[in-house]
């Protein structure tokens, strides 16, 4: 059986009362997505919504080797300590493991 790679797949909606924080968030979470093994493929921002309601403003997608590897960095130490740094940073926050069909 062949390997599948898995994306952890963001959007997300930024709280403009915190985005003095924001470049320090991204830095320390791109930094534990490394550790753990993870590559971006892509950030990207939102320009134009064609269709729906509550349009990302920030999209990334980070490639991990499992999705066993995700879930872990998920409920690790480090990721966990920047929880309350999240909340505030993100106004609303989807985070989905995704793999290739």
């Amino acid at each position: 059986m062949e390997d599948k790679k898995s994306f952890l797949v963001i959007n997300a909606i930024v709280n403009k009362q915190n985005m003095a924080e924001l470049q320090e968030y991204l830095g320390r979470v791109m930094q534990i997505f490394g550790k753990n093994g993870g590559k971006p493929v892509g950030r990207h921002k939102t320009i134009e919504q064609l269709s729906g309601e509550d349009s990302p403003e920030m999209i990334a997608i980070i490639e991990f080797a499992d999705s066993g590897v995700i879930n872990e960095m998920a409920k690790g130490e480090e990721f966990m300590a920047l929880s309350d740094m999240r909340s505030r940073v993100f106004r609303k926050l989807n985070m989905m493991i995704c793999e290739g069909m």
